[in-house]
């Protein structure tokens, strides 16, 4: 499915710009398994392993050459010694399969310039090509762009079925802003929250860009690794 350009990739919560040669994900969140189990919910650590499967999954099927994670590759504010090591394995990894591996600093990306540096990689506040910029969305965004790209949010619809029982699900947004086009990265990490952003008064919204712009005009694609790709209306046309 066509997304202002990008295309979706399978049932992956990524999007494959052509022209760019392109792969984009965000908001991996390494690390989270662990800092759930410190905080009382035992999670086995699984993400780092599905998440290489799945990204040689894209690759094989896109072939493409550039990858860029629009930050929160990591989860902890502060490292631990198991999450900088899936860290430096997951890094490596992406170095070997992509000719070109873009890292944008995300809020959760607290000492991770070392760490990339390591492997040869930059730490950028942002990405422009092509009057396309990518920032993760934590922060206000001062540069031009045709289409900004951003994460941060973790968007989901909350949705009910025919007898009332909720479901969530993960879901691109995507649409006309103040100042150009967006588009809103679900999380690729399989166990974070998503913002139920058909369920949340506007000043909710974690990214400062969406509290002054708003979503209610932007339209929604659900993504779902099983089901598949869902598309719909926009946020203000979707039942609770």
């Amino acid at each position: 499915m066509d997304i202002l350009g990008f295309q979706t990739v399978d049932n992956k919560p990524a999007l494959y710009h052509l022209e760019m040669d392109l792969v984009v994900i965000s908001d991996i969140h390494l690390g989270l398994e662990g800092s759930m189990t410190s905080k009382g919910s035992y999670v086995p650590q699984f993400q780092l392993e599905d998440i290489k499967e799945e990204i040689e999954q894209i690759k094989s099927e896109t072939e493409a050459k550039r990858i860029l994670v629009n930050g929160d590759l990591k989860n902890q504010f502060s490292t631990s010694y198991t999450e900088r090591k899936e860290i430096e394995e997951f890094l490596e990894f992406l170095d070997q399969e992509f000719e070109e591996v873009i890292l944008i600093k995300g809020n959760h990306d607290t000492i991770l310039d070392n760490t990339a540096e390591k492997k040869g990689l930059e730490l950028r506040e942002s990405f422009k090509q092509d009057g396309i910029l990518f920032v993760h969305g934590h922060e206000e965004v001062e540069q031009d762009f045709d289409t900004l790209v951003i994460g941060h949010e973790h968007p989901a619809l909350a949705l009910k079925d025919e007898v009332g029982v909720k479901e969530k699900i993960d879901c691109f947004l995507y649409g006309e802003t103040g100042d150009g086009n967006i588009i809103v990265m679900p999380a690729y990490s399989k166990i974070s929250n998503g913002s139920e952003i058909n369920n949340m008064p506007r000043q909710e919204l974690l990214s400062p860009i969406l509290r002054e712009n708003g979503v209610r005009g932007l339209k929604a694609v659900g993504i779902d690794r099983e089901a598949g790709i869902l598309e719909f209306p926009e946020v203000s046309k979707i039942k609770q």
